[in-house]
């Protein structure tokens, strides 16, 4: 089945390394995993909500792991079975992790051929380099990181433990900064002579930049990840635990508090600070700090319920220029 997750269990084992209760026959021989509404005969899904719960009976799904609390109409506990279970989501995650091995295996650490590793970088325990990966001069790489094909970290960068750099995403690449110099009237290239400190279990994604600081350090705090084509500027400094999507970018000196989550194709201005699990909705422009815990959208960017209310008046917006217009006819 297209797109599936190999794997070999029963639905017994299953609840086993769950913790689940097993609601239908422990027998049931599962072999892979997919959506509710594209899983094979012998496939696990997952039931998160009502709305899915409705479709377990039209499902070939043979087992799903379903959110405590929530009723599967049309269930056939003597040909199918339910994993009830307290987070469906979260189970599946494990399910993914257990899986993982089967189609994904470790990498073999070891720097590939075609990699280049600069004599005085200093590589951990574990370390994987794949092929035309560039690693240079005074680079720290702590354990069991993996740096992907095509990757570049600059000279003095650090890589905490355990971190992923996706395949074509550079570490310390120049600053974009620029000032015009009076007497010429052209555009005269700021130096960047810091470097970046990416910390523990860090990702970055594939064709991602991460800028060198003018001066001191770019900082990439523990367990944060960035998706694809995400820009961090010099001087950033991101907390811990920090989710960016695919697109966004980020201007010098931002500083992004621990737990932020940052919409795809999301802007933030220079000097602005994002505050401890604050969101920012998709597409926004952030030209102003926004508090710690706030939700905010649109450009610039206001508090959420601000900007959605302000979306449904511009849509009665043509109503009432029409009802005005026929009322001064």
């Amino acid at each position: 089945m297209a797109g599936a997750a190999p794997m070999r269990t029963t639905s017994a084992a299953l609840a086993d390394l769950l913790h689940g209760r097993l609601e239908g026959p422990g027998d049931l021989s599962l072999t892979s995993i997919g959506t509710i509404d594209e899983a094979g005969p012998e496939a696990l899904t997952f039931i998160t909500s009502s709305k899915w719960a409705q479709r377990w009976a039209a499902s070939n799904a043979l087992v799903a792991l379903v959110t405590e609390g929530i009723d599967v109409p049309g269930h056939d506990d003597a040909t199918r079975a339910l994993v009830i279970v307290k987070d469906a989501e979260i189970s599946m995650l494990t399910v993914l992790e257990a899986a993982s091995s089967h189609f994904r295996p470790p990498h073999e650490p070891g720097v590939r051929s075609g990699a280049h590793v600069h004599a005085d970088a200093s590589l951990g325990e574990r370390v994987f380099v794949d092929h035309a990966a560039v690693i240079g001069s005074g680079v720290k790489v702590g354990d069991d990181v993996q740096v992907h094909a095509g990757v570049v970290i600059a000279d003095g960068c650090v890589i905490g433990a355990r971190s992923v750099l996706q395949p074509n995403c550079t570490i310390g690449g120049e600053g974009f900064g620029y000032r015009t110099d009076a007497s010429t009237g052209l555009l005269r290239r700021v130096p960047h002579l810091g470097n970046v400190v990416i910390g523990a279990d860090v990702e970055v994604g594939s064709g991602s930049c991460i800028d060198r600081a003018k001066f001191g350090s770019t900082i990439i705090g523990d367990g944060t990840k960035l998706d694809n084509q995400v820009q961090i500027a010099h001087n950033c400094v991101l907390g811990t635990g920090i989710v960016i999507a695919a697109q966004a970018g980020v201007a010098g000196s931002v500083e992004i508090g621990d737990g932020a989550m940052i919409g795809a194709q999301v802007g933030i201005a220079q000097h602005v600070r994002v505050g401890k699990g604050a969101q920012v909705a998709a597409s926004s422009g952030v030209m102003r700090d926004v508090p710690d815990g706030t939700v905010v959208g649109g450009t610039p960017a206001v508090p959420l319920r601000d900007k959605l209310r302000e979306v449904a008046a511009l849509r009665k917006l043509p109503e009432l220029v029409a009802a005005l217009k026929a009322r001064n006819d």
